[in-house]
């Protein structure tokens, strides 16, 4: 199981005269900040209920905070007074660091252990926006941090309009521009990783029939409701304002989303309150993206400790010099203890990134290091 992500500060200050900029060599203090994994690997950050801490997902593509049903029979959470005539909800009072969190409208419930068991992912539940909305959250994915701020600092970059108008939506959307293609609102959704974008049949249909997009493979996957396959497809380009990406991989889906993988190219800045997200360059801005291949490694987690399973001798783990029993301490520069399973073997299959690794291998600190296998355009 993947280390709950440790809670750097958790400090909320009354916001005084309000949301004036400040200084741009002054540096904001937060109101609260959280420590999460880097890079486009999941965003998770502790509730804390019944003075125990649970990782969540940060899920700002869906509107009501879910959380697991085991979890919900354990607590023996009550029923809430429905108000719609829709999924049953529950009582919840939480904290997020040092915040009370409270539900009217209550919290829904799903069966999160196909999650768990498939990524080897501690997750007991989904923040949706009702916790969200109204905030300001910064995702540092360069840095590994999560921020709640009293302000939108100066310098986070061009700012995108999250709430369209005239599309009343509980959740953001931001408008994209895919080659031949009229802008359209994506779901923006912070809790679904791996490929760069959702698509929807339709969408998908007519990027096909254009010639611009190919499909590259089926693949499988896992959500909180199982096992799942979708296309997987290569769109020539997509454009953001005046920010453009080449050769994007998108997955088939019900909807239009953007996930994780698109967003890590950012310094992410979310002014719910106004109704706009910042969008500035990262240091994976002109990295591009790659088929996801999980069968190069295979690891295991006990505790903080990642030991290497298995490792496909033709593939960039063993040319790393990677061998099975391995402890793996660092990847890339980060602890292993800050990543997701599911990360640690996304990253390690890759050929066309540059890799350091320091492992453990019978008492031995041992560093490796590798080039690319092709140049990156």
């Amino acid at each position: 199981m993947a280390a709950p992500p440790m809670l750097i500060a958790c400090l909320w200050f009354a916001l005084g005269a309000g949301p004036h900029a400040a200084p741009a060599q002054d540096r904001v203090r937060p109101l609260a900040e959280f420590e999460i994994a880097p890079d486009g690997d999941f965003v998770l950050i502790p509730l804390i209920i019944n003075h125990r801490e649970y990782p969540f997902l940060v899920c700002t593509g869906i509107a009501t905070t879910s959380i697991d049903s085991k979890l919900r029979d354990e607590l023996q959470l009550p029923e809430a007074a429905s108000r719609t005539g829709g999924r049953q909800r529950y009582k919840l009072h939480a904290r997020m660091g040092e915040s009370d969190l409270h539900f009217p409208e209550g919290v829904e419930t799903a069966d999160y252990a196909p999650m768990r068991a498939g990524l080897d992912l501690e997750i007991y539940g989904e923040l949706g926006m009702d916790v969200f909305g109204g905030k300001i959250m910064q995702i540092d994915f360069d840095e590994g941090i999560l921020r709640f701020l009293p302000f939108v600092p100066p310098g986070c970059g061009r700012a995108h309009r999250i709430f369209q108008k005239g599309r009343p939506s509980p959740v953001p959307t931001l408008c994209l521009e895919l080659p031949g293609e009229k802008g359209d609102p994506f779901i923006v959704a912070t809790g679904r990783v791996g490929n760069s974008l959702d698509i929807d049949t339709p969408l998908l249909q007519e990027l096909e029939r254009s010639g611009n997009a190919t499909v590259l493979s089926k693949e499988p996957g896992v959500n909180r409701n199982g096992a799942t396959v979708s296309k997987t497809v290569q769109v020539e380009g997509l454009q953001v304002g005046d920010l453009r990406n080449k050769s994007i991989i998108a997955v088939s889906g019900e909807k239009r989303c953007v996930r994780l993988a698109y967003l890590a190219r950012y310094l992410v800045t979310f002014d719910f309150r106004r109704g706009f997200v910042h969008l500035k360059k990262g240091a994976q801005f002109d990295i591009p993206d790659a088929e996801i291949d999980l069968s190069e490694i295979a690891v295991t987690r006990a505790g903080d400790s990642v030991t290497v399973t298995s490792v496909n001798p033709c593939g960039p783990a063993a040319g790393l010099g990677l061998r099975t029993g391995d402890q793996l301490d660092v990847l890339n520069g980060r602890p292993t203890s800050r990543m997701s399973i599911w990360q640690i073997r996304r990253v390690l299959g890759r050929d066309d990134r540059p890799l350091t690794v320091e492992v453990v291998r019978e008492g031995e600190v041992l560093k490796f290091e590798s080039a690319p296998s092709q140049a990156v355009e």
